[in-house]
Order: C-alpha cells, then structure tokens, then sequence
C-alpha cells in the first residue's frame, strides 16, 4: 500500500493537494485533499475546494488497477444523492486514484465512540439512506457487497451517505467470476458480511446480500454493538437459527415491533427468506413512516399456500409452449405459483409493485381507474417487470377474468430467473418493448 505524505501534489483532470490522511484499508488510503484549480471558466463543473481522493496504489500493480477501474465502473453508472459524487480519476501516472465528495464529519464507525448507539429514528434514517443508496446502484446492476458502519458517511444533517464500491460487482453476474476464483469467498467484512459471502458452496451473489448488510448494520447502530469485534452474537444455520443475529427486542427491549420486523427480515440467513431488493424494503418503510404500519403478509404470499402441487401438476400439463412446460416443471420451481380467481385483483395501483407476474394460462384485464385498457391472455406475458426492475408504482389494476395461473417473482427472484434462463430473457424484453412501442399505454403496469 502506498502512503503519500501531506503537501502530496496529485494531478488528473484538474491538480490537487494532500492534506492529511483520513483513513486507510485492505483496498487502499482516504486523504483529505484540496482541489487546486476549482477557480476560473466553468467552476459549476470543476470539484469544491475539499475533496476526498482514495489512493488505490501503484499503477503498476494490476491488483489495484482492477480494483479502481471496479469502483470507477460502479460509481460513473450510479448518480444517487446518498452516494459519494465522483469529481475526477487517474488511472496513469505513478498512482491510480479517484477524487469524490468530502464528508468532514467521517464515517459511522468514526462517530460511534462520540454519539454512540442510535436512536429511533436515527435506526430508520440510516435504514432508508442506505436503501435509497442501494436501490439506485442496483438499479444500474452494481451489488455493493460490503455495507459496515466504516463505509457509512455522516452527511453533516443527520442523513448518511453508502461509501465504498471498490468490491462492487455486476448483480448476478459473479456466478462465473465466483467459479473462475477472480472473486474470493469471504469477501467482505466479518459480521457485517450475508452468510452466502463466506459459504464456499456459494455460486452467485444477488441482490438480497446487500439486504443483509443493511440490516447487520442497522443493528449494530441501534444496539451499539459493533458485530466485528462481538463475534459471540452471530448466530449459526447449523445451530437451528433461523436469523443470523439475536431478535432486535431482546438486546434493546425498547424496540419498536415495525423497526424489529424490518431489521430481522434483511437478517434471515437463508437468502430467500429476505425481501426481493432494497426498494421493496424502502416501500415498507415509507408505509411505517406514513402510519400505515407493516401490514400481513403479502396476499401474493397467502395465495402461494392456497394451491396443491396436483393442481399445479395439472396446470402445466395444459400449457402449450415446451419452454415454460420445462421451466415449471423445475424443482423448487413451484413455490413462484399463485391461482387467481374470477374478479380477483391480481395487484393494485402502488400494490405489488415490486413483484412481477408471469401469466402462465387464463386472461388478465388491466384497468386503470375503472376502464379496461387491455387484455393479456398470452402464455408467457411478464406483467409488472418494469416496474420491479426500476422501482417506479404501478399505474394499473391487474384483475383475474376467470381462473388464471401466474408465476410471482420478487425483483431478486426475477432476476436470477432472467440470469439463469437467457431465452427467457430475451423474450422478456422483446415482450416489453413491444408494448411500449406499440400497446396500449401501459408500460407502467
């Protein structure tokens, strides 16, 4: 690792001045730094005065190389205002470095011998910042896959800000690198880090590891424990837990329920066990923050346990296209049925907006307050994939005209459907640019 010393000039873009050294890691040193040439035509484009640059090492070790072009790969692809802005870069010269915002008030793991534990409503903010964070980089197809308190700036107004893409990999796309040994087990940090990261069995990383991050960190704020030096608190699969962390309520009896069912549901250490992506869980959050409580379980969730494998058996049977007959026919692949029956809404404006339906037999009429704008009955259609893929509400009512049978997918779930199964990808996204190009206007369904 190289350290430069104070007085240090870097220069890209534009030339800047090290002042002192703010931090340093496994992957590289944070400096604070002023930008010497943020004065002059076009200020509204050059850096601020004060600047973070994260100094990765030598350009010629193709280590460090590798890992900056990662981080700048990730954060050039993500604009969000709870992540760093990236200001300039230098991949040449005798260091490789990036230039972003600064945050003079540091990091949590700085703050947490100041402020210590957090409070209620600090637990919630951190929760939704960090969501939001991960939401638009997941969004871009960037899994962070190392969220701690350390990678957790204070924005200076009681917000937070995601640190640190500099492990960041494509979402779902680290089954191959995983296999070829270019992404090592255990990567991350150790409590902090989901189960699957340090499982050697593990093929591929997905959206729900980040959750766990949240999640482990939310809980080492609120009960101010910092889970890297407690490891005694992790809890085991093997030891018939079902969590990974000890229920929120028996650290910290003052927790509320609706703060206890979201930091314990990022906290199951099966994967499938935890919300679909970081915009499903915001969803909950913002329900909770506008008095609308967590609710019961989804009515998807309650359908799924309303039908019998012969039923489900029976169904495929009847289907027409080899593919899904083959694709449903997988095992495990039965727990995506739901039945829907006639008059039933199959999801709602602002409802289910993170889940999307594959229509596998019946007819499905897509209204919009009270007029029927379309009829789906196609084997196959995807309903709803934009919606889950970017977050945006759901504009339409979905409505059962008749029995109808659906596969549900979650925005991980539909993920790792699309991933494992390319064909049916690519007729996902035929399907969809042809409505968009040609339907009727309901591409915000």
């Amino acid at each position: 690792m190289i350290a430069l010393d104070a007085g240090t000039i870097l220069e890209a873009q534009y030339r800047y001045r090290l002042v002192r050294r703010l931090g340093h890691g496994s992957f590289g040193s944070v400096y604070q730094a002023q930008c010497l040439d943020n004065d002059g035509p076009g200020e509204d484009e050059r850096p601020p005065r004060d600047v973070a640059i994260k100094v990765l090492g030598s350009t010629e070790q193709p280590e460090a190389l590798t890992t900056m072009k990662r981080e700048l790969a990730a954060m050039r692809r993500i604009r969000h205002s709870r992540i760093p802005t990236l200001y300039d870069y230098s991949l040449e010269g005798e260091v490789a470095f990036v230039v972003m915002a600064y945050y003079p008030a540091g990091s949590l793991a700085d703050a947490w011998p100041l402020i210590g534990r957090l409070d209620v409503d600090q637990t919630w903010r951190l929760i939704s910042d960090l969501l939001s964070a991960l939401a638009a980089a997941h969004r871009a197809s960037v899994l962070h896959l190392d969220v701690k308190p350390s990678n957790v700036l204070l924005d200076g107004h009681g917000g937070f800000v995601l640190t640190d893409f500099g492990v960041a990999h494509s979402s779902l796309m680290s089954k191959g690198l995983l296999l070829q040994g270019q992404i090592p087990i255990g990567l991350g940090t150790h409590g902090y880090r989901a189960p699957e990261q340090a499982d050697p069995r593990t093929r591929a990383f997905d959206l729900r590891t980040d959750l766990w991050g949240v999640g482990a960190t939310a809980w080492a704020a609120f009960t101010g424990i910092d889970l890297n030096q407690r490891k005694d608190v992790l809890r085991r699969a093997e030891d018939g837990c079902i969590y990974g962390l000890q229920v929120l309520s028996d650290v910290h009896l003052a927790c509320p329920p609706p703060l206890e069912e979201v930091v314990m549901g990022l906290l199951f250490l099966d994967p499938a066990r935890r919300p679909g992506g970081a915009a499903e869980v915001l969803t909950r959050v913002r329900a909770v923050a506008a008095g609308y409580g967590m609710g019961s379980a989804p009515a998807v969730a309650a359908t799924r346990g309303e039908v019998s494998a012969d039923e489900i058996q029976a169904m495929i049977d009847t289907l027409v296209d080899p593919l899904w007959a083959s694709i449903c026919r997988a095992p495990g692949f039965d727990r995506y049925f739901a039945r829907y029956d006639e008059g039933e809404i199959i999801a709602g404006p602002g409802d289910q907006s993170h889940h999307t339906h594959l229509l596998l037999s019946g007819r499905i009429l897509i209204e919009r307050r009270g007029e029927v704008l379309d009829v789906e009955k196609e084997e196959g259609a995807f309903l709803g994939a934009i919606c889950t893929l970017t977050g945006a509400e759901r504009k339409v009512t979905l409505r059962a005209d008749g029995t109808v049978w659906v596969c549900v997918f979650n925005e991980a779930e539909l993920e790792q459907f699309a991933t494992c199964n390319p064909s049916v990808a690519v007729r996902m996204l035929r399907g969809m640019a042809s409505r968009i190009a040609s339907g009727p206007k309901r591409h915000s369904d």
